[in-house]
């Protein structure tokens, strides 16, 4: 960021405190330049606006492991037309609209998981961070073998017997019965030091490369530098443009803190138990919903908003790791882990700024747009505070929990007052964002200049 500021500066000086030769010279590459194609159509700027949203909202995103149990004697129909579409229309797109209209839940939920994928790698001998990604992800499942199947206890360093074993016998693994997802503390470290892939097999399973994930993030930061040296040579943005500048600040954040986990993995590893061996869950105890339908949805508000909804998740009773699954993080982490993403949200918004005074087609469009700025900035400013009070309960003794009582129940009436306004200003900006597009200045389509920008005689 600071060197992008800077390449901001220096662009900027260039055009501003230049003398009489540096005028003559950059009169003779504005020639040159017109001289060329120097025009740039509608087409082109929506292409690259849209591109770059999609990397930020589609490729850029990580999910959890959705397992889908196998259906035997199933029909060509629902293998190849009906489960494809259903996955998309209940898992992916689902997602791609959080990532889409809520961008900064998505740079919180990847910061929790990076937390939580550090303290979970601690704890096993020989563990990446990697590995901790893959054990929240909903990497590890258990499946009950056929009552016929054969087995073979797992070895345990310490004398207690092991209810998790190894198939022994032949049998279908289409037989075998998919129970729930497996969390860290359910599962001891002698096992997961056994049946855990390699970080090298992570990869593998990840439908992700290096490559790929360069070429992403090239083009974000193509997006951004070219944003930045359109303001340096005082050509306007259109308003697309800078809800795609937005999303490819956050996408930089998202992808540093998702840069270890694996992408797109649907088949977990396999843990089997017997027939008849039960399943406890592990871990602390969970949390219920208020049985009350109008504070228990109040209540849902704040808890996905604070990213602690993993509190009220059972899953023992889970068929596939929650969405936003990332752990239960310690108490004196929550506040740590929501105030960058916060503040990164501050900013998110804040970049819509830059369009204020632009010339909208009308005055109805210029006052939403600036409403709905205003609306984005809120909720991340509140949640912002909220974590900072967190902060300080948590590591002095200046705030009581009394106070930090009142302060939450307030609180929690501006967060949900204000994520209805962010939801509308978000849906505003970007329909507007659209919208005047039939009406740009002529100075929107002119392209930058490159040659004024390279040092030369």
């Amino acid at each position: 960021m600071i060197v992008l500021l800077l390449a901001y500066y220096l662009a900027q000086s260039a055009y501003t405190e230049a003398g009489p030769i540096r005028a003559s010279i950059e009169l003779r590459d504005v020639a040159a330049c017109d001289s060329q194609n120097s025009q740039r159509n509608l087409a082109n700027i929506v292409w690259s606006c849209l591109f770059t949203i999609f990397l930020c909202t589609w490729a850029a995103v990580h999910p959890n492991v959705h397992f889908r149990a196998e259906k035997r004697n199933q029909r060509w129909t629902e293998e190849w037309l009906w489960d494809p579409v259903h996955e998309i229309l209940t898992y992916k797109l689902p997602l791609f609209l959080w990532a889409l209209l809520v961008p900064e839940y998505i740079l919180a939920w990847a910061v929790r998981q990076y937390i939580q994928a550090g303290v979970v790698s601690k704890e096993v001998p020989g563990w990446t961070r990697t590995h901790g990604y893959f054990m929240i992800m909903g990497g590890f499942h258990l499946f009950r073998l056929p009552a016929e199947a054969s087995s073979i206890p797992m070895p345990l360093k310490s004398s207690k017997p092991s209810k998790f074993v190894f198939p022994s016998g032949r049998h279908s693994r289409k037989d075998e019965i998919p129970v729930c997802p497996l969390k860290f503390e359910d599962v001891p470290v002698d096992i997961l030091e056994i049946i855990t892939p390699t970080e090298i097999e992570l990869k593998d399973r990840s439908k992700n490369d290096f490559l790929t994930k360069v070429i992403v993030l090239l083009q974000t930061m193509w997006f951004f530098i070219q944003c930045i040296t359109r303001g340096a040579q005082r050509l306007p943005l259109t308003e697309l443009e800078v809800v795609a500048l937005a999303y490819a600040t956050l996408n930089l954040s998202i992808y540093y803190f998702w840069w270890e986990k694996p992408r797109n993995i649907e088949c977990p590893v396999r843990v089997y138990k017997t027939s008849t061996a039960s399943h406890e869950e592990s871990g602390e105890k969970v949390y219920e919903w208020d049985t009350n339908r109008a504070f228990r949805w109040m209540e849902k508000t704040v808890m996905y908003i604070s990213g602690e909804q993993d509190c009220f998740v059972i899953i023992s009773k889970e068929t596939s790791i929650p969405m936003f699954w990332s752990g239960r993080l310690k108490a004196s982490r929550v506040g740590e882990a929501g105030l960058g993403p916060s503040i990164l949200g501050i900013a998110f918004g804040a970049i819509h700024c830059i369009a204020w005074s632009s010339k909208f087609p009308s005055h109805s469009e210029a006052v939403l747009w600036r409403i709905s700025c205003i609306a984005m900035i809120t909720l991340p400013f509140i949640t912002t505070i909220a974590c900072i009070i967190e902060l300080a309960h948590q590591r002095t003794e200046k705030v009581t929990t009394q106070v930090v009582n009142i302060i939450f129940c307030i609180g929690s009436v501006f967060l949900i007052l204000s994520a209805w306004l962010y939801m509308v200003g978000r849906i505003a900006t970007l329909v507007i964002a659209f919208t005047t597009l039939r009406s740009l200045p002529p100075a929107a389509y002119t392209t930058v200049c490159w040659t004024t920008l390279i040092p030369h005689i």
